[in-house]
């Protein structure tokens, strides 16, 4: 508990209390997420579309940075909302926090892997070095997954480097064969030749998730209600092909991407992952607390930290089934 009262401790800014409220028949939220990537696409087109607005919430985005902050900017209510890693959120649940997950938009590992021209599939790492980010990172956890399901878990070199840039750097002076991202960052290697051998959405994981504090839950059910019904929608609007244009534009936006094709390149990719059905699934959350808890315990039941009954809702009505269509 100590940790986190630290960690709630470096993020809370002065000032940064809670600014969620009613105006009317408007509620104002400030939503958390920790990277301004694509897979947060959910969110750029809710606000740019309208979709949150239809839905009652005056929503102000709030970027973490780092799924680390978000457990701390939840439990501090400097946003009501967070979207991040699950587990991330799992150790936020096993250091005390009260948190509840409501949704799970990407149940897949997102990332894949550029390499040289020398690697033509996965059989071809055999003896060579894969980059990824720090240990523990979605790029780590992936590799070592997929290399140990492919048997190749003693033959192949992962080495971690401290940030993308530093990735992007050991692919263009030579000191590693491979690397793993998230989309679009593998394609600028392909301007030395490299080229994709593989992704990792074969796997399931908790790669993003959206909670909030169980206390929010139980006092704001018609807020959170909004949300969850707003951001169904918006999942269905990222998969409609029709809307492929307006997704992307908001995806540049958002990323800051200037060049387009980077941009389109990063939405195809998520609409691989990106489900219009964001339950959240025990069997896959229980992964995020085992590796969260580090060989420690885990709890036997880990429903305490899911709250489903608001998708649940959706799909009584029929919503969730009409999105997927």
């Amino acid at each position: 508990m100590a940790s986190l009262l630290a960690v709630t401790t470096a993020v809370t800014l002065a000032g940064c209390g809670s600014d969620a409220g009613e105006d009317g028949d408007v509620t104002r939220i400030k939503i958390g997420y920790p990277s301004d990537t694509a897979s947060y696409g959910d969110l750029y087109v809710c606000q740019d579309e309208g979709i949150f607005d239809k839905h009652g919430l005056q929503v102000e985005l709030t970027l973490l940075k780092t799924s680390s902050q978000l457990v701390a900017a939840l439990s501090s209510d400097a946003v009501q909302i967070a979207g991040g890693d699950g587990r991330a959120i799992a150790t936020g649940a096993l250091q005390g926090a009260d948190l509840k997950m409501i949704e799970l938009k990407l149940p897949k590992y997102f990332v894949e892997m550029f390499g040289d021209p020398s690697i033509k599939t996965v059989e071809d790492l055999r003896g060579k070095k894969v980059g990824v980010t720090a240990p523990g990172s979605v790029t780590d956890a992936a590799t070592r997954l997929m290399l140990e399901d492919k048997g190749l878990k003693d033959d192949v070199q992962v080495s971690n480097l401290a940030s993308l840039p530093a990735l992007i750097a050991a692919a263009k002076s030579g000191e590693i064969d491979a690397l793993v991202t998230a989309p679009p960052q593998g394609v600028s290697t392909e301007d030395q030749g490299w080229h994709k051998i593989t992704d990792m959405t074969e796997y399931e994981t908790a790669g993003s998730v959206y909670a909030v504090t169980g206390e929010y839950a139980q006092e704001n059910k018609d807020t959170v209600s909004k949300f969850v019904r707003a951001n169904v929608e918006c999942l269905a609007f990222l998969k409609d092909e029709a809307n492929r244009d307006a997704s992307i534009d908001a995806i540049q936006k958002y990323t800051k991407t200037e060049n387009r094709d980077m941009a389109a390149y990063a939405y195809d990719f998520f609409t691989k992952v990106w489900t219009t059905d964001p339950v959240v699934d025990e069997d896959i959350v229980r992964e995020a607390f085992v590796d969260a808890a580090s060989g420690g315990e885990v709890p036997d039941d880990i429903s305490q930290f899911i709250d489903n009954s608001f998708l649940d809702a959706l799909r009584d009505e029929g919503v969730i089934e009409k999105s997927d269509s």
